[in-house]
């Protein structure tokens, strides 16, 4: 994968703004798109963006909140409001992919039992403030599968493509989601399409039999169940109803781990493209078994963009700065979203944490004092003092590319060989 022009690259490497040591942040830096990279043309990831905006204003618009999104990771500046605002409609999910986080007993230990599904009204009311913020972007998704999210209000039934038509509806700039996509029959697809999210994104790892080790749901008992086909028919499906419609969106991406396309990269590429994926990103494999990082694997002068970039509200309401912090750790912990029900933020072993979970807005939480000393710990370089939460945050392990292949993975079998991380 070395030519240029289908090369593993950085994403939006024609926006990147070189980050450069400041007089106040300790020689810290904050890099951007750490572990997610193209695996595509940068005319297709031009394409694939000005696609989603028809007209120039909204374009303006959209490159100005991109370039605003590496400035404030070069400076570490927060500005007024959050770029873009991550509601988790659900935290569970029906796969249980070998490389997953939530598979693992910590994620079951703190998040597991409590609520699973963001009510509507809180969705709602999320939606409807950062409208009146102006927030350019919505991530509708991040430990769970959104697809699976309904929710009753009255005699109406709310689902995942109702909650996408409502933002669009309130003007949000950016409205995207990550899926698995076993789950867009029909009747969803459609739904989807009239809503109009700006893109979704298919997890998608490798191809045929090398998808269907990852991918397939572990209560499919049927022999007859292919998960690869299953996805891949829906992603025709919802490209073809898009383009009848005279559409552009939703565009279609995809992602992978490098080790389910490591054997034939190009391939998957072409395969992909084929099938009619607008743009194609894969992810570095990180080790998420344990929730230790050891010293050695601890990035130094590093800082992490989140804090000044997103807020994230998860299906229990609570409020966090990051979706890097996927157990809810009480050291990340600001509140929980108005109206949303008390929640008791647990530790990795399961008992109870020490931290309060007052009731705040999306605004109150960008201007909370928890979130503003996060943020000055991260410019000072320690942000490893934040702990339960940044200490042993993967997003500041030490990086070695996206075509790298861990030592204990199973290649072939798509797992890991042995069942605790060693670090």
């Amino acid at each position: 994968m070395s030519d240029n022009n289908f090369g593993i690259r950085p994403k939006e490497s024609y926006l990147t703004i070189p980050v450069k040591t400041g007089e106040n942040d300790a020689g810290v830096k904050a890099p951007v798109h750490q572990i997610q990279y193209n695996l595509d043309t940068e005319e297709r990831e031009r394409r694939f963006v000005e696609s989603q905006y028809p007209t120039e204003a909204q374009r303006e618009r959209y490159y100005w909140y991109r370039r605003e999104w590496h400035r404030r990771a070069e400076e570490m500046d927060p500005g007024e409001i959050p770029l873009a605002v991550t509601i988790e409609l659900v935290s569970t999910c029906n796969l249980a992919c070998t490389m997953c986080y939530t598979i693992t007993e910590e994620f079951q230990n703190t998040v597991v039992g409590a609520q699973r599904m963001l009510p509507w009204p809180i969705v709602k009311r999320i939606i409807d403030e950062a409208a009146e913020l102006n927030v350019p972007s919505i991530l509708f998704s991040w430990r769970g599968e959104s697809t699976l999210y309904r929710w009753r209000d009255g005699a109406t039934v709310i689902t995942f493509p109702d909650v996408l038509k409502y933002a669009r509806q309130k003007g949000i700039l950016e409205i995207t989601s990550l899926t698995h996509g076993q789950l867009i029959d029909e009747e969803m697809a459609k739904a989807i399409v009239d809503a109009e999210p700006s893109w979704i994104s298919f997890s998608f790892d490798g191809l045929f039999e090398q998808y269907n080790r990852i991918r397939t749901p572990p209560n499919v008992k049927r022999d007859d169940y292919d998960a690869f086909r299953t996805v891949v028919d829906n992603i025709k499906r919802l490209v073809a109803l898009r383009d009848a419609a005279g559409k552009k969106r939703p565009q279609i991406r995809s992602n992978t781990i490098y080790p389910a396309i490591a054997k034939d990269p190009k391939g998957y590429r072409d395969y992909l493209t084929q099938l009619g994926v607008d743009m194609i990103t894969v992810n570095e494999l990180l080790d998420l078994r344990s929730g230790e990082v050891p010293d050695h694997m601890l990035m130094e002068n590093w800082a992490c963009s989140y804090p000044f970039q997103r807020l994230t509200v998860s299906a229990n309401g609570i409020v966090i700065p990051c979706t890097g912090a996927h157990k809810e750790q009480s050291g990340l912990v600001l509140g929980r979203y108005s109206g949303s029900p008390s929640k008791v933020v647990r530790n990795v072993d399961g008992t109870p944490a020490d931290v309060e979970t007052p009731e705040m807005s999306l605004r109150e939480a960008w201007f909370s004092s928890k979130l503003k000393n996060i943020r000055e710990l991260h410019k000072a370089g320690r942000r490893a003092e934040i702990h339960p939460g940044c200490r042993h945050c993967n997003h500041g392990v030490k990086k070695f590319g996206a075509d790298r292949l861990p030592e204990e993975w199973d290649l072939d079998n798509m797992t890991w060989v042995d069942q605790e991380r060693k670090g």
